[in-house]
């Protein structure tokens, strides 16, 4: 019995980083870039550099927490979706309560601390949907995944559709129309803010571990039960496979940031 505990506890670790993984690597690539790009910038244009993209990209990064907290039914103390002015650098913030013992609002602070991603990256589909609608067309592709295939068929699938996608928008018609441009500052300002701060990762750390707690009782429950979860675990999966995919949008868009900062900066 105490093995079948054992291999039961196993089993839900693995799970609980297998369909949250995706997400918190996503997290950590943007964060990475970001902080990169952020002080190329600031070397070159100083705090104006980041206020310049910062009242469009923070007020969606604080949307991404705040449409959290309703879905996970927090409450709001307090928010300010854009301020240039707070004394200690803060742009924009949300701050929540929850009840300390409902499993399902803890489960929700992994995704509040996650939100930005989620509203940046519906943010830049949205954009182009209204700027470049045949190149939203090539975004449809990533729904035609199939994310019980291997891992590695997933990603050689989902690198060859992000560079099928990038290829459409930056294709030589879009280059020659106002639309392309728009939709390219847009986009450069959205990704510039869409990294995770440290009290976002704090708080999505509290609720990872409200995640783990709930499979554990899914798998514990299953166990006595003799019951099959497999299916539901391969839905969530597939489900973060799907993020994953569209959020190879946003990585792409800090990419292109890192690179035209650090053009500028070695250029000055």
């Amino acid at each position: 019995m105490e093995n079948a505990f054992l291999t039961v506890f196993r089993v839900s670790l693995f799970e609980t980083f297998y369909i949250t993984g995706f997400l918190i690597l996503v997290g950590m690539i943007l964060g990475l870039l970001e902080n990169r790009s952020n002080f190329y910038v600031q070397r070159v244009f100083g705090r104006k550099g980041i206020l310049a993209t910062a009242w469009i990209g923070t007020p969606i990064h604080e949307l991404g927490h705040l449409l959290m907290c309703y879905v996970f039914r927090h409450k709001i103390t307090k928010f300010k979706l854009f301020s240039r002015k707070a004394e200690d650098g803060t742009l924009g913030y949300v701050n929540h309560s929850w009840n300390p013992k409902s499993l399902y609002q803890n489960i929700g602070n992994f995704f509040i601390g996650m939100g930005p991603i989620f509203s940046g990256t519906a943010a830049l589909i949205i954009g182009m949907n209204l700027l470049l609608p045949d190149s939203f067309a090539r975004v449809e592709d990533y729904l035609n995944l199939e994310p019980a295939q291997p891992d590695q068929y997933i990603l050689t699938k989902l690198f060859a559709l992000t560079a099928g996608l990038f290829q459409s928008i930056f294709s030589v018609e879009n280059l020659s129309s106002p639309n392309f441009w728009i939709y390219f500052a847009l986009a450069i300002a959205i990704s510039s803010h869409i990294a995770l701060s440290k009290e976002d990762l704090k708080g999505a750390g509290r609720g990872l571990i409200a995640i783990f707690t709930f499979i554990l009782l899914v798998n514990l429950v299953a166990f006595f039960l003799n019951a099959d979860c497999s299916g539901l675990f391969a839905g969530i999966l597939a489900l973060n496979v799907y993020l994953l995919a569209f959020s190879m949008i946003s990585i792409v868009f800090s990419l292109i940031r890192l690179v035209l900062s650090a053009f500028a900066y070695y250029l000055t």
